[in-house]
């Protein structure tokens, strides 16, 4: 079902099932379709991969300081493409599939570190671990499998785990016109039900306004993710991204 405009939450337990399934096709020849989908176009999620690190990676300016939070990490992609010396990474996804894949593909990398959790249990979970405090924050592709209360949610407790002086990078799909809500829609490229929630820039920013800049982060950039009409193949979302930052 495609809904326009509406409100209208999705199901948690079908996305986790999608995700389930998603690490069944899990290919070590093109190993970030898993998240990325496009199966059958590996030369274009080798494209988007590239042009999306070079372009974002710059902006979390990584130093050997740097305490990096990957919020819905996947199969730590975000963790191959740091090459620079960091004091450590921390990836979580509520796939566990996910996270057993980058535990296995990370085994030789002494700090970096991958969590099971839901993003709403985030804050517990690392406090466990004696993780905090970070000062660079990735949300990629994460906020759209969220319900609205949820990303209030996830976006407060990522605040408290933040140092005092942090980046955020946070870039997500977004309904260009309106929010367009998935649910329970098959996808034959998938070959799966997905669900996921395109909000619009506004909203995405009412979201941030009522967490992150009550707290004294502000948006320092924002921008569309691709400027390659070959990169961004839909009609109704498109990938954008913005750049967060408390001094």
């Amino acid at each position: 079902m495609r809904i326009k405009g509406d409100k209208q939450d999705i199901s948690y337990k079908k996305t986790k099932v999608f995700f389930d399934h998603r690490i069944q096709r899990y290919n070590e020849d093109n190993p970030y379709s898993v998240t990325m989908y496009q199966d059958k176009h590996p030369e274009l999620i080798k494209s988007r991969n590239e042009k999306e690190i070079s372009k974002l990676l710059p902006k979390l300016e990584l130093d050997q300081n740097s305490k990096v939070l990957d919020v819905a990490c996947g199969i730590g992609r975000w963790s191959d493409a740091i090459d620079c010396e960091i004091k450590y990474y921390c990836g979580v996804d509520f796939c566990d599939g996910f996270i057993e894949l980058a535990k296995q593909r990370n085994k030789h990398n002494a700090n970096r570190f991958f969590y099971t959790c839901r993003s709403t249990e985030i804050e517990n979970t690392l406090r466990k671990e004696n993780r905090h405090d970070f000062n660079r924050i990735l949300f990629v592709g994460s906020l759209m499998y969220l319900n609205d209360i949820d990303v209030f949610e996830t976006l407060t407790q990522v605040e408290r785990l933040c140092a005092k002086e942090s980046i955020i990078v946070i870039r997500e799909p977004i309904g260009i016109d309106t929010r367009l809500t998935l649910e329970e829609q098959y996808s034959d490229e998938l070959e799966d039900e997905y669900n996921a929630i395109y909000r619009t820039r506004n909203e995405l920013v009412d979201l941030m306004r009522e967490s992150l800049l009550a707290k004294g982060f502000r948006i320092i950039e924002e921008d569309d993710m691709f400027i390659e009409k070959g990169l961004n193949n839909r009609k109704e979302t498109k990938q954008y991204y913005y750049v967060l930052k408390r001094e």
